[in-house]
């Protein structure tokens, strides 16, 4: 009888315990905007000043016309200033990946300007601590992106700590390993940039 009992317990408990590592993320936390209860992922109204030394904004949603093509999605327009205060990097992130992603669409910086398509930078909805999924996305070629969730809190409004990788189709190399952080009201926290070894 003890036995039946521990397994009726833990049949019981264990589908508590998956949904317990799970939490809804909202676009919210990538704006610094206010969160809400629901889980919703819509174009809410940003204008947050952000980072260690506030060179950093993120403004929206507004309406962007992808070049060459008569579409127009909502974006959010995020810079960031130089010391003398002049913009030196530009980009623009919408909801992609069928809501599982919000991705640059434009990135203008010193190295020049570029349009991407289905990109991924920041997860968007449900997702569960330590998972990963990766993405295709066209970047300067074909690219996949790499996500994986390393602390996510339990409420909509804690912190969320992911990984980030880039990785070039044609060849596999890897071009990009980065930590981000993400605090509510704050948008971007911290970044890790590792050194890609040649």
């Amino acid at each position: 009888m003890k036995k039946i009992f521990i397994i009726i317990i833990t049949i019981l408990f264990l589908p508590c315990v998956a949904i317990a590592n799970e939490r809804f993320i909202p676009l919210e936390l990538f704006t610094g905007g206010e969160i809400r209860d629901d889980q919703e992922i819509r174009y809410t109204s940003a204008d947050t000043i952000f980072g260690e030394k506030r060179r950093k904004k993120i403004v929206g949603p507004i309406d962007w016309k992808y070049p060459g093509t008569n579409e127009i999605i909502k974006v959010y327009k995020r810079t960031q200033k130089n010391k003398s205060g002049k913009v030196r990097k530009t980009q623009l992130f919408t909801v992609t990946n069928d809501g599982q992603c919000m991705g640059r669409v434009y990135d203008q910086r010193r190295s020049g300007t570029k349009y991407i398509k289905n990109g991924c930078k920041f997860p968007l909805g449900l997702w569960k601590k330590g998972e990963t999924r990766t993405f295709s996305v066209t970047d300067r070629g074909a690219r996949t992106v790499e996500l994986k969730i390393l602390s996510l809190g339990k409420k909509q409004t804690s912190c969320v700590k992911y990984n980030w990788k880039l990785f070039d189709d044609a060849t596999g190399k890897k071009l990009a390993d980065n930590d981000y952080k993400f605090c509510k009201k704050r948008a971007m926290t911290s970044l890790l940039i590792r050194k890609i070894k040649d």
